[in-house]
């Protein structure tokens, strides 16, 4: 498939690696921002001259920004979560009761709760698109009247159609936690940042998984089911007041199509006006009122307008619809996009891991109580709950590997490189992640189903903490840096199919336990873990000749969907 020969950006990168960028300007005249020993970071992507471009708040705006959409991801995560201590293996206390008090069996609770993660997968389909071209906020009051919906429908349920109502809105509802937060935090973050960001995003995730059950048990043994609902709708209730009264509109359209040109070591960025796209001498530009300050690299548009001091009005930063104009593609063609981006190399394999990783959690979630409430341990369901405890400390421990670690050591390579940064570089730290999370698994389930003394299986945990939690970040954040114009869509994609994909095998999970035995079913999940992480490594050796060879491809998804051009 040829570039488009009308397109001067198609054009200039029809043999390009796509996400091959200059991130650390060696010498630079002037004042310059986030300078380094030994270099100049490169702000990517590039602020406008205005103060209402997300990536220019203050760095109190964008603690704030990140604490409100994180505490909603971690509640909105909890809401499915707060009530499945143990489920799977059918002794948690809200599911015991549930049988009585709905006139229902096990196998029937677990086909809704089939039903919640379909309907995630589905409402990151049809709901990311609208966050792409619209705006984020929507997304966001949809979501969380739809989960408010959902739990009132759980709280009040007294039979199981209820119960597929809950599951049903709720799952729908909750597609923005998986997908629209994540462009929301990359709205306000550099690339240099990224792993950092979505090591942040990550750990709260794994938080909203496995801190709700340490406390649900004692919840429904003293208060009854009902209040599990009951917290859950005041918390997230006021949760989703703060995000829609304090979170600003960060969809920002900038003017300009940036893309990168490794040839000559610079920058390139096209305008979408015409008059505005002669070549103009390399510059640093300093950008004011951000924080910091930025380097910035036009090669082929020069952006001499001073810097835009005016900000926007309370209304205008709190709209629900915010049209972007540099998506002229319609809403329908977004929808159905991930199709095509799930043949960039790249884009499949990140939503792949994303997709093992969730099993992952499904094994733990379906073994715990497997493990724990027999012999030898005869674990109590508030004692299981505390066995959630070693995955959280994994957890902090992935994101700081994933995240910070990430970061630094891009930086670091990219100097090296004489500035020059490649996407492969984030997968360097990618090494661990298949040991790690293959051992985890085989501590935790082998060290279970053997009886041996229970710190090991907790070391397992810890280990598997650490797996999903760096993880996430790092293959992210790889996948996003190789296709910078479709971050979006490739957002779409992962979490789509980490619901669909990973939940249909995760609810494949039991039988396969009940046929195979726990042990040997562990030891195979073990030995797909490492496999398929080990992946990474022809990535780390062959993924900018694979970027090369699929650029074409990525091109031209890209200006079918960015279209440079007026027509829609």
């Amino acid at each position: 498939m040829e570039a488009s020969t009308g397109n001067p950006i198609s054009n200039l990168y029809s043999t390009q690696s796509p996400g091959t960028v200059l991130l650390i300007q060696q010498q630079c005249e002037g004042d310059i921002g986030h300078e380094q020993a030994d270099g100049t970071v490169i702000l990517m992507p590039q602020p406008a001259n205005t103060v209402n471009d997300p990536l220019n708040w203050t760095r109190g705006q964008k603690i704030w920004h990140y604490a409100i959409h994180l505490l909603w991801v971690f509640l909105a995560n909890a809401r499915y979560t707060f009530l499945l201590v143990d489920h799977t293996t059918w002794t948690s206390p809200a599911w015991t009761v549930w049988t009585i008090d709905l006139n229902t069996d096990y196998t029937t609770l677990t086909y809704g709760q089939a039903l919640l993660i379909v309907m995630c997968g589905i409402g990151v389909l049809f709901i990311q698109p609208w966050a792409t071209k619209h705006g984020r906020r929507l997304p966001y009051l949809l979501g969380s009247s739809l989960i408010i919906c959902g739990l009132l429908c759980g709280r009040f349920m007294a039979d199981s159609r209820l119960y597929f109502a809950y599951q049903l809105v709720a799952g729908f509802g909750s597609a923005p936690a998986y997908s629209t937060i994540i462009t929301s935090l990359l709205d306000v973050s550099f690339l240099h940042q990224r792993g950092s960001v979505l090591g942040l995003f990550g750990l709260f995730l794994m938080a909203g998984n496995f801190v709700p059950p340490i406390v649900a048990g004692y919840i429904v043994d003293k208060q009854g089911w009902p209040w599990c609902f009951n917290y859950l709708l005041i918390f997230f209730g006021v949760s989703s007041i703060i995000l829609l009264v304090g979170a600003e509109e960060s969809l920002f359209a900038r003017d300009t199509f940036q893309t990168h040109n490794i040839c000559g070591a610079e920058v390139a960025r096209t305008s979408l006006i015409p008059e505005q796209s002669d070549p103009v001498e390399n510059q640093c530009d300093k950008k004011q009122n951000t924080g910091t300050t930025s380097t910035t690299l036009d090669s082929t548009s020069g952006d001499s307008r001073p810097f835009d001091t005016r900000r926007l009005s309370y209304r205008q930063k709190m709209t629900l619809y915010r049209q972007n104009p540099d998506v002229k593609a319609g809403y329908w063609r977004l929808t159905f996009a991930i199709f095509e981006v799930a043949m960039l190399p790249a884009a499949i394999w990140m939503s792949i891991m994303f997709s093992l990783s969730s099993f992952v959690v499904g094994v733990v979630l379906t073994t715990l109580a497997l493990f724990f409430s027999a012999p030898p341990y005869n674990f109590n369901a508030a004692t299981m709950g505390l066995m959630y405890l070693p995955i959280l400390i994994g957890a902090v421990l992935g994101s700081v590997w994933g995240g910070p670690c990430t970061d630094w050591l891009l930086l670091r390579l990219s100097r090296r490189n004489e500035g020059i940064y490649e996407p492969e570089y984030r997968l360097w730290t990618y090494l661990l992640i298949p040991v790690v999370g293959a051992a985890g698994v085989l501590l935790y389930g082998v060290g279970a189903a053997q009886g041996l003394h229970w710190i090991v299986p907790c070391l397992g945990l810890v280990f598997i903490g650490v797996y999903l939690d760096a993880s996430t970040p790092i293959a992210m954040g790889f996948a996003l840096d190789c296709y910078p114009d479709l971050e979006d869509q490739v957002v779409q994609l992962s979490n789509f199919l980490r619901n669909v994909l990973g939940g249909a095998i995760t609810f494949g999970l039991q039988p396969w336990i009940t046929y195979s035995g726990a042990q040997n079913t562990i030891i195979i999940i073990a030995t797909v873990v490492f496999m398929l992480n080990a992946t990474s490594v022809g990535f780390q050796f062959w993924g900018k000749w694979v970027r090369s060879r699929s650029a074409r491809k990525y091109f031209n998804m890209r200006d079918r969907a960015h279209r440079l051009d007026a027509r829609g």
